[in-house]
């Protein structure tokens, strides 16, 4: 199931959060070797966390964390326009209709399922959770930078984008992609997953802000 969490319920979640930094530790530091900030917790956290982002992210039958993303909108601060834009010969996008994606994170630790197609359960309710979101909040579409390996991850999970901006060849390369954000998306990765039904946690209040993360 999907957990949608901002400042409004952070308190409430405040352990899920702490699981979720250090999980993103995990990865982009230990994992990727990412220059990124650690702090005395071993949580991963940087400047975007401080600007009341929707955090959607996967938890187990117990709340505890499986997976994550970040929900930012484009008509803000993004890592985009802040550390991307050079490398995607100046492209910028901003829309109140855009929400900017990032630190996609699927935890070490967590139970590994596979989908009929190959793809982590977790992925696959992540993508479909940022879809449901997205649609409830108004918003008509989501853009990421993402490397090579993701494109048949994405592909196998019904959600490909349409990539706008590419740096760099081959294994080195990286891309921005927008994806669509419609009820077209969602069946379509409940197909390649397997299951049906919403992935949002039921009685749960929703958090975004109207028109924006």
């Amino acid at each position: 199931m999907i957990r949608q969490v901002t400042s409004r319920n952070a308190a409430a979640n405040k352990t899920l959060l702490q699981e979720m930094f250090r999980a993103r530790k995990r990865l982009f530091k230990d994992r990727l070797n990412w220059d990124v900030t650690i702090d005395a917790q071993g949580q991963e956290m940087d400047e975007y966390d401080q600007l009341d982002p929707i955090y959607v992210i996967a938890v187990d039958d117990n709340g505890h964390h499986q997976g994550s993303c970040r929900l930012l909108p484009t008509t803000g601060e993004t890592m985009l326009r802040d550390h991307f834009t050079e490398l995607f010969d100046g492209v910028v996008i901003e829309s109140p209709l855009i929400w900017e994606c990032t630190r996609f994170c699927v935890d070490s630790e967590a139970t590994t399922t596979l989908t009929p197609h190959g793809v982590q359960k977790h992925t696959t309710e992540l993508f479909c959770g940022m879809v449901e979101t997205g649609i409830e909040a108004g918003v008509e579409q989501v853009v990421g930078v993402f490397d090579r390996r993701m494109i048949r991850i994405y592909s196998r999970s019904g959600w490909s984008p349409e990539v706008v901006g590419q740096s760099g060849e081959g294994r080195d390369a990286v891309f921005l992609g927008i994806w669509d954000v419609d009820r077209p998306s969602v069946a379509s990765i409940q197909k390649a997953g397997g299951f049906t039904g919403s992935v949002l946690e039921k009685n749960i209040p929703r958090v975004w802000r109207s028109g924006a993360a």
